[in-house]
């Protein structure tokens, strides 16, 4: 039995290093890559093969090597492996194909994970991006972009991963240097998964025109189902091409409660971005932003807490002005305000804490030892 016990079509889960892109659903930064995976120590055999024959009875198949990807004196000129798993064959013509993982433990090959693929062109695009310099990580994105809409949506779901796992500033420095036309195709065509039209539409932001300007008011002034979970995209986008009208529509948007939580969730989002990209140029739009998103008590906690990690503390009279409010009065949104006193430095917000220890000790003491949480490594 393998060491691992072959992980044949699942996902090693594994935290992605900090930051990612903000335009970028989180649920699908906790896989590595397969050029993350292959960074591992037990990756010392990479190969892509098709299932040739299976055992039902001894639980096993045997994979005809297509290609090798990363070699190793233990595999010698081996044209076959076999997998502790019984992988069925639904057409003999066309066998299902893997790219496998492969560590030697104890003399013995142990493939460890398999995905499985529908092109052979995985160990071509996998040894392309071995072959990058990891170190360029901007650089290297012009290689993944080519590759986004791969018909083997393995490949292009790889791809978009390494979009999704670079900061803001990394798809910032790339995102004007690649084509406007293969992205507003892509922003256009409904079968374009919705995950990626956020991302789509700010890249074409960076590279498109005044027709590209238009195609994004149009999908921002009439937002659909498609389109609400990539607002913060379509409207990073729109805010290059057309910035005064682009923050000009955000903050009306944000000011007005009334509006649909998803798309003020979605522009707070998009000032996360442009913070993390450019905080100097549109640090005046940002507090602008935050400020009308303040009264509002479904989002303050969220807006508060970027001011804090942001340490942006302009707006500390605003913050602590809410607390005790009865549209403010959640725990949670309690424990936010706190959380930002107990940070921010000025004399303000040292009053304001001491006054808290005197009404509610304890409460003060929970949020205190979270903050420390935060700056203890490992926690």
């Amino acid at each position: 039995m393998s060491r691992l016990s072959l992980v044949v079509l699942a996902v090693l889960a594994v935290s992605t290093p900090s930051p990612a892109c903000s335009l970028c659903q989180k649920d699908i930064l906790n896989s590595l890559t397969f050029r993350q995976e292959a960074a591992l120590k037990e990756a010392r055999i990479i190969l892509l093969g098709s299932v040739e024959k299976n055992d039902l009875t001894r639980g096993t198949s045997q994979i005809r090597i297509l290609s090798v990807v990363r070699s190793d004196p233990f595999l010698k000129n081996a044209k076959s492996i076999e997998l502790p798993k019984y992988l069925p064959i639904a057409d003999p013509k066309d066998p299902p194909k893997f790219l496998i993982y492969c560590d030697v433990f104890q003399n013995k090959l142990d493939p460890y994970r398999g995905i499985n693929v529908t092109s052979e062109e995985t160990a071509k695009y996998l040894k392309g991006a071995l072959a990058l310099d990891q170190k360029e990580t901007a650089k290297n994105l012009l290689y993944y972009f080519d590759y986004l809409e791969h018909p083997d949506k393995h490949i292009a779901m790889d791809a978009f991963m390494e979009f999704a796992k670079a900061s803001d500033q990394e798809i910032g420095q790339v995102a004007g240097k690649l084509s406007a036309a293969r992205l507003r195709g892509w922003l256009q065509n409904p079968k374009t998964e919705e995950i990626r039209l956020g991302m789509y539409a700010f890249l074409l932001g960076a590279c498109g025109g005044a027709d590209d300007a238009a195609v994004l008011r149009g999908m921002l002034q009439k937002p659909s189902d498609r389109t609400t979970r990539a607002f913060d995209g379509l409207l990073g986008g729109y805010i290059q091409l057309k910035p005064d009208d682009g923050w000009r529509l955000a903050l009306d948007i944000l000011r007005d409660a009334g509006k649909d939580y998803r798309l003020r969730e979605a522009i707070l989002r998009t000032l996360r971005f442009f913070h993390s990209w450019k905080p100097k140029e549109s640090e005046d739009q940002i507090l602008k932003g935050v400020a009308s998103v303040l009264p509002q008590g479904d989002l303050a906690d969220i807006a508060i807490e970027d001011l804090r990690h942001w340490k942006l503390w302009d707006l500390t009279d605003d913050v602590l002005a809410l607390y005790g409010r009865k549209s403010h009065d959640a725990p949670l949104m309690r424990r936010a305000i706190i959380r930002y006193a107990i940070c921010c430095p000025q004399p303000r917000a040292a009053e304001f804490i001491a006054q808290r220890r005197r009404d509610d000790a304890e409460a003060v003491r929970d949020v205190e030892e979270s903050v420390q949480a935060e700056k203890t490594p490992g926690k």
